[in-house]
């Protein structure tokens, strides 16, 4: 492993503005790198095989973070304390930054050819559209996991899957979990369908069926929409039934949080599945 013993002190020095500059969206994507922080990310992301760019660690930390570094294999430089502590995103920092190459193996794009296999195979998936909120997309990636959804649809103008905080919701699901982004989400919804795929839309209609009466399985597409506006009219119409959570509504409570929401679905999936 790749080693630099000396010790940066300066906030200029290239390797310290390549770190924060991957924080913004468009460096992001124009170098398919993204970075991780904190000791429990970066074991993740190298005991699920990631290719790690780089580590950056707080010099005051390094013997206790060493051996981690060079579990990764790659290239590990030294921070001092003053300007670890100026780029670390994380409120309560344990030492350690790693750079990760985008994993283009299980995010990509979908084509419509794509979605007769994939409509064939035993794959649990969910859909989001204009999902904007990183957190609430973390959040997702992380009841994807837990429930066994192995893939999500989202649409184009859902959060960046690598922003800092969509990391942090989803943590080492996001080295695992299928993630499959659509241009024109309605279309791919309308192929599933055609292919046997039942896309279920979760809106708040009083013509939604509730998810109890839906007959739900596991090959079902459920649907989920915009923290605010909810589901667009061409989704609706491309979807095969309208469903909704039955919820004690009242002042304050008009519906669930969208990442909520789609972990109640992602559950109730998985008991109808188990019986």
């Amino acid at each position: 492993m790749p080693f630099a013993k000396e010790i940066i002190t300066s906030r200029q020095n290239p390797t310290v503005v390549k770190l924060c500059a991957l924080l913004d969206k468009k460096e992001r994507r124009k170098t398919r790198l993204f970075r991780i922080d904190g000791h429990k990310l970066v074991s993740e992301a190298i005991d699920c095989g990631a290719h790690i760019d780089l580590v950056a660690i707080c010099s005051e930390k390094a013997d206790r973070l060493l051996p981690l570094a060079e579990k990764s294999g790659a290239k590990t430089v030294l921070l001092s304390p003053e300007v670890f502590s100026k780029i670390t995103e994380e409120k309560a920092p344990d030492g350690i930054i790693a750079v990760v190459k985008y994993i283009d193996e299980i995010h990509k794009e979908l084509s419509l050819s794509e979605i007769p296999e994939l409509a064939s195979s035993d794959k649990r998936i969910m859909a989001f559209e204009s999902l904007r909120d990183p957190g609430n997309l973390g959040t997702v990636i992380r009841s994807a996991s837990a429930f066994g959804v192995d893939t999500l649809l989202l649409s184009a103008d859902c959060a960046d899957i690598y922003n800092p905080k969509t990391l942090r919701g989803a943590m080492g699901a996001i080295f695992s979990r299928e993630i499959l982004f659509c241009d024109d989400l309605p279309a791919a919804l309308a192929r599933f369908s055609c292919e046997g795929r039942r896309v279920l839309a979760a809106i708040l209609d009083s013509e939604a069926v509730s998810v109890e009466k839906s007959a739900l399985t596991e090959r079902d597409i459920v649907l989920i929409g915009n923290e605010g506006h909810g589901l667009s009219r061409a989704a609706v119409d491309a979807s095969d039934l309208s469903v909704i959570l039955p919820i004690n509504t009242g002042k304050g409570v008009e519906s669930l949080n969208a990442a909520t929401a789609a972990s109640v679905f992602m559950w109730e999936q998985r008991r109808v599945s188990a019986k």
